[in-house]
């Protein structure tokens, strides 16, 4: 497919603005956040539609990139995260109004926040990159705005996905090739994964010689800052039984049970970063950031089944599933030439249902459901 040119994709922004003013029409959502334009970005997922543009905190001289979103599951409430000189959380309604005043979370940095099944309770991971000292997370309670802060979990914690059930958390760790999984009621850690060999001989060092989270200074690939797997997103089994992390560096997904153990490993191509199941638990989408692929695994076995290919959308990175399991919707992060937006896609065949090219650096994308869904 040709790209467009900038005077069709301005055609297209003044159109979706115009709709937006007309008033919003019903129906689920796509909320895609856009790092570079300070906005979370609502689509509908029927045609790609813009139909609502927030903006999070745009300061004139800085971008607070809104780094990630969570939805409570009845669609009434989101959360998006930023970092400007610290994290921040902003709470809006189901039609994008502020809720109350930005919310600072005591972090260095912000990554994919989670929210609990009952939509309750927001888990913020501090994807710090700076060094490679662990980061925290914090917790913050919708109904009153309240923060904790969590204790140092492990380098760079960049999403916290709850179970379905709510009884657990993973956390990937991207700079120490580790898996946490958290207590979904004390958020204490309950199983640490190494997710590499570095890692494993980390985990099982004596307590005399240096944690599992210390920075050793001069050392090589597979130390703590810098992993030989680089685990990045999680997506979890409808029964809650066990997850799938993606392994960014090595190009692999790994599926691990609520014990903690590993219990399988498959190559994928290139650069996997977000991951989804689909509702009946049968299928995983993975996008391929460096190949311009979208995988499609069998979940059971990790068997690639497909590669949809998406070549006119540079980077492909998050991924979310419709409800009924037939669309795969896939972010694409663009590059400093073009833009970032959305695609379609039917998961059956891989056709090209829509794309939209909609704000810049977009990486998160989340499902909101419409009222009295």
């Amino acid at each position: 497919m040709p790209r467009r040119r900038p005077l069709a994709r301005t055609t297209v922004l003044l159109t979706a603005l115009g709709v937006a003013a007309c008033g919003e029409p019903a129906g689920d959502r796509l909320l895609l956040t856009s790092t570079y334009t300070d906005e979370v970005i609502a689509l509908d997922p029927a045609d790609g539609r813009v139909v609502r543009r927030t903006a999070v905190d745009p300061r004139p001289t800085e971008r607070d990139e809104p780094t990630g979103v969570a939805v409570a599951p009845d669609g009434e409430r989101w959360v998006a995260v930023t970092q400007g000189a610290e994290a921040g959380a902003h709470v809006f309604g189901r039609d994008g109004a502020s809720e109350r005043p930005a919310i600072s979370l005591g972090l260095r940095a912000a990554g994919r926040p989670g929210v609990d099944p009952e939509g309750r309770r927001v888990l913020v991971p501090e994807y710090w990159l700076g060094d490679a000292s662990p980061g925290g997370a914090a917790l913050l309670t919708l109904d009153d705005g309240a923060v904790t802060r969590l204790p140092p979990l492990c380098a760079a914690p960049h999403q916290a996905a709850w179970s379905p059930d709510g009884r657990w958390v993973a956390v990937p760790c991207a700079l120490d090739d580790l898996l946490l999984l958290l207590d979904g009621a004390t958020l204490a850690v309950r199983h640490r994964v190494a997710l590499s060999p570095a890692a494993a001989d980390r985990l099982a060092a004596p307590e005399t010689t240096a944690a599992p989270d210390t920075v050793v200074a001069g050392a090589g690939a597979g130390a703590t800052g810098a992993p030989l797997v680089r685990p990045m997103n999680v997506a979890w089994a409808p029964d809650s039984g066990r997850l799938w992390v993606t392994l960014l560096r090595q190009g692999a997904v790994a599926a691990i049970d609520t014990t903690g153990t590993e219990i399988a490993r498959a190559p994928v191509p290139r650069g996997p970063a977000g991951i989804a199941v689909t509702p009946d638990g049968h299928r995983l989408i993975v996008p391929a950031r460096d190949d311009f692929l979208v995988a499609v695994l069998d979940a059971a076995t990790l068997e690639t089944l497909d590669r949809l290919v998406v070549a006119d959308d540079p980077n492909p990175h998050g991924v979310v599933i419709s409800p009924d399991g037939s669309t795969a919707y896939v972010t694409r992060e663009g590059t400093a030439r073009s833009p970032g937006g959305v695609t379609a896609l039917r998961i059956a065949d891989g056709t090209i249902l829509w794309r939209t090219e909609a704000g810049a650096f977009t990486l998160d994308l989340r499902w909101q459901r419409a009222a009295n869904r």
